[in-house]
């Protein structure tokens, strides 16, 4: 009983930061979308740093998931594996979508 514990915390870690990632990158979204709405180009700026971010925080949790035993825990990582490819799309779109106006000297 011990072992099957002690085997399921890191999995439960790393689903964890892979849950927590995907939380950060629709925060990221978010902020992105708001301050396009609001047109505020410092908003911007700054919402598009926490995207960057939010894209490195999925990058890290989606290798911890390739580090673990997927024969073992193969249905679990694949679901939470899943659900870190769509954050990840949904970010690139948002990413694409985005740019910042030229300042106008």
């Amino acid at each position: 009983m011990t072992d099957v514990k002690q085997h399921q915390m890191p999995l439960k870690h790393v689903v964890d930061n892979a849950e927590k990632a995907i939380q950060i990158a629709k925060d990221a979204e978010m902020a992105v979308q708001h301050a396009q709405l609001e047109s505020n180009p410092h908003k911007l700026a700054a919402a598009l740093a926490e995207l960057e971010a939010a894209q490195h925080a999925l990058g890290k949790a989606a290798s911890q998931l390739d580090a673990q035993d997927h024969e073992h825990y193969g249905q679990e990582l694949v679901q939470v594996q899943d659900q870190l490819n769509e954050a990840q799309q949904s970010l690139d779109v948002t990413a694409s979508n985005t740019h910042l106006p030229k300042q106008v000297r």
